[in-house]
């Protein structure tokens, strides 16, 4: 049975806990509204580059970029966070990269320490890179974008990224999406625009090299737009954590209360009947 010191000593503890947490918590409410005022990608980039892609679909061009090599295998790229209280989430988006992984020869890319340490528990082989710095900078999405198309016209008929969608400050989606090859979207224009547009556009050197310079960049600037949100994604999921350990805790200390004020009233009732026991057996030999 817990005595009455040990139980204070806990509630005491356990004050400072929570105390400690909320200051946690209140770093990184601030740390994510500080970051909602960063530099966002531009999406007005994308929708011109889709344009470009609009004329490439006319002109018929094929690239590698641009279909399928089912003889090949899969890339699976993961983001994870190096930042603490995200275990959670760490294991969610390795778990769902690794659903996607349907042979051995299928290479597993990740992005960040802790799913490094993840995937050397799980024994499987990997390639690295650093984890997304707090500024989210395009040279970090440059350089895994670089080995990811050098490896995609060589070895890989795929590539998919494993990365935390940012839907609100309470929800974020664990998404498994293919970068390549390039999937073109339900455009509105019609046949004679397109018949119009494949006629009239001169494309330099070929429309194949312009195909390939504009999906590296598509790319590229995919992975940077990725990156920021799942950046967004774990600020957002700490708020989450944290506020869940204040529960946690508030619930503990509830609970050592009441199991404190229960002793103590327990001990008063035995002390106050020791007493009047006493006093009945004096009253008695007298």
């Amino acid at each position: 049975m817990i005595t009455i010191p040990k139980l204070k000593k806990d509630m005491e503890l356990n004050k400072s806990l929570g105390n400690i947490i909320d200051i946690l918590k209140t770093t990184a409410i601030m740390r994510f509204h500080s970051f909602q005022f960063k530099k966002k990608p531009n999406p007005l980039f994308v929708s011109e580059l889709e344009k470009v892609f609009v004329m490439l679909k006319a002109r018929g061009v094929k690239h590698p970029y641009l279909f399928d090599r089912k003889s090949l295998p899969s890339a699976i790229l993961v983001i994870t966070s190096d930042e603490g209280f995200l275990g959670g989430l760490n294991a969610l988006l390795v778990n769902a990269a690794m659903e996607h992984k349907s042979s051995d020869k299928d290479e597993v890319i990740v992005v960040g320490e802790r799913g490094v340490r993840y995937l050397e528990e799980m024994k499987e082989n990997f390639v690295s890179f650093p984890g997304i710095s707090d500024d989210v900078k395009y040279e970090e999405s440059e350089s895994v974008a670089g080995y990811l198309l050098k490896s995609y016209k060589k070895r890989f008929g795929r590539i998919f990224v494993s990365y935390p969608r940012f839907i609100s400050l309470t929800t974020q989606k664990i998404e498994v999406s293919r970068l390549l090859p390039y999937a073109f979207g339900k455009e509105t224009y019609s046949e004679e625009y397109l018949a119009r547009a494949a006629e009239d556009l001169l494309m330099e050197p070929s429309a194949e090299k312009v195909a390939e310079a504009a999906i590296e960049m598509w790319t590229k600037f995919s992975l940077y737009k990725i990156f920021w949100m799942s950046k967004q994604s774990e600020e957002a999921a700490r708020i989450v954590h944290l506020e869940g350990s204040t529960q946690a805790i508030s619930g503990i200390n509830q609970e050592l209360r009441f199991n404190y004020f229960r002793r103590i009233h327990a001990l008063s009732d035995k002390t106050i009947r020791e007493i009047s026991a006493a006093r009945l057996l004096l009253g008695q030999k007298r």
